[in-house]
């Protein structure tokens, strides 16, 4: 899915141009599993079954990635101190509807180009590719 997206979303921003497309795999990837790691911990499932589950994302992460679980860590921190911060402003205060979304595409973007987001093309690219992932993960178990 992510390599499949990385021409389609170079299409339409070609600021992409200055990402290698295995990295885009490799962080649009731990984004992906972040986000179906994150749904399976508010899902209501016996957790047992919720351990086996993850047990067996963790195995398949490092198969693909061998530090696909510190990627993910990494992620999950930036995440919730983006997330904390995030939701302290007042736009988020009256729709928190893109609070979720933006801070998982403050890390994509931070991580794809390597800096905090400093232009206007990385800025647009928050929550397209935040809403992109949230969207392509949240059900995958359905």
């Amino acid at each position: 899915m992510a390599v499949n997206s990385y021409t389609q979303f170079l299409d339409r921003y070609p600021i992409l141009e200055e990402v290698k497309p295995e990295h885009w795999d490799f962080i649009l990837t731990i984004a992906g599993i972040f986000v179906a790691v994150s749904q399976l911990n508010h899902e209501n499932i016996p957790e047992q079954e919720k351990d086996a589950i993850l047990d067996t994302v963790t195995s398949s992460g490092i198969e693909i990635y061998a530090n696909s679980t510190e990627a993910c860590e990494d992620c999950r921190d930036f995440v919730d101190r983006t997330y904390d911060g995030l939701a302290k402003e007042k736009e988020y205060k009256d729709n928190p509807k893109f609070l979720f979304s933006d801070s998982l595409g403050s890390w994509v973007v931070w991580n794809l180009f390597g800096h905090a987001p400093s232009n206007e093309g990385e800025r647009n690219l928050i929550r397209i590719l935040g809403g992109f992932l949230v969207h392509s993960f949240i059900s995958w178990r359905k």
